[in-house]
């Protein structure tokens, strides 16, 4: 063969498109902080509303009802959250 000729190819099957290759992320959620601005007594339910998208009205009714139907458990957990969750920092003036 001179370098002018080419060896005979086998055809080749057409390749279907690829889709573009996409990652999903998750959003970002603000840290797990109790809320110096959304509070009524430690800023538990504002922090839990601000983390998790509920608003904080319903966490306080969660915790009263938890109190309420469970012999006290709501105000055992609105402390000892108020004690784990650490407080947000300032805001900046």
């Amino acid at each position: 063969m001179t370098s002018t000729e080419h060896a005979p190819t086998a055809p080749t099957a057409p390749t279907a498109p690829t889709a573009p290759a996409t990652t999903w992320t998750a959003p970002a959620r603000p840290r797990l902080v109790r809320s110096r601005t959304d509070k009524m007594i430690g800023g538990v339910s504002g922090g839990l509303g601000a983390h998790t998208g509920i608003d904080p009205v319903l966490w306080r009714l969660l915790f009263l009802t938890l109190t309420l139907l469970g012999a006290g458990t709501g105000v055992l957990l609105y402390g000892l959250l108020w004690v784990l969750m650490p407080a947000a920092d300032a805001p900046a003036r």
